[in-house]
């Protein structure tokens, strides 16, 4: 008996027609997924700038007598009090950074030496300036440098030592502390105070080793000396 034809099952027909699909240049349909909508978080605006301007009339120029007390280490933060004894003077009482910079000289009892350092303000702090009054430090910066004709270290070399104002060369005392106030009124001033030669005081430098130049370890000083102030109102305002 002839065999009959088979009939082509429903899987190869349907390769058959994706076949054809293919050959006409077709693709089978696709279904694709819903887009995904990811929410953009806005980009926050920059601060407005300051404007800082300069007042147009002279600076004031303030004279007194100031007492300073300094205590300030390499390592931790160190505190700065300035009082007016005579005069008209910035005064304030602030914490500040620990040594910047901090270098010594020590060429022997006899022969003196040196120290210098910077630092500058930690945290906000309280003061009186002028006739202005009350105000908030916005900034201060200290700038000190003190060589000394001689010194008395009888520990030896890399122990502390100490020294009185009469030690110290009167040429070669550089006390200057530069910074911004705002008054309570909210108008802000920048101001520069400098001592001058000193008239009393003593100190006590700790050396960070015993090399003739070391860093600065840790510094005791209370000063007393003449002092000018010249403090410049500025205008500050937001720039859109």
């Amino acid at each position: 008996m002839p065999r009959m034809p088979s009939r082509p099952s429903i899987f190869t027909a349907a390769l058959v027609v994706s076949a054809g699909l293919v050959a006409c240049g077709e693709a089978p349909p696709r279904v694709d997924a819903p887009p995904t909508f990811v929410p953009v978080k806005p980009v926050p605006a920059a601060p407005p700038a300051l404007l800082v301007e300069a007042s147009p009339y002279p600076p004031a120029v303030l004279m007194g007598n100031v007492e300073l007390h300094c205590t300030i280490s390499a390592k931790e933060r160190g505190r700065q009090t300035l009082v007016a004894r005579a005069g008209t003077a910035l005064e304030f009482d602030a914490v500040v950074s620990p040594i910047v910079d901090g270098e010594v000289e020590t060429h022997g009892e006899k022969k003196g030496g040196m120290y210098r350092f910077s630092s500058h303000l930690a945290e906000p702090a309280t003061g009186k300036l002028g006739n202005v009054g009350e105000v908030k430090l916005d900034e201060l910066e200290t700038r000190v440098t003190v060589e000394m004709n001689r010194y008395d270290q009888p520990r030896g070399a890399g122990a502390p030592f100490t020294f009185t104002s009469l030690d110290m060369r009167q040429g070669g005392v550089y006390v200057e502390f530069v910074g911004k106030a705002t008054a309570k009124n909210g108008d802000h001033y920048a101001f520069r105070v400098n001592l001058g030669a000193p008239t009393g005081g003593s100190g006590e430098v700790t050396p960070s080793g015993p090399e003739e130049h070391a860093q600065i370890y840790a510094k005791m000083v209370m000063v007393q000396a003449p002092t000018i102030t010249v403090v410049s109102k500025v205008t500050v305002q937001r720039v859109p």
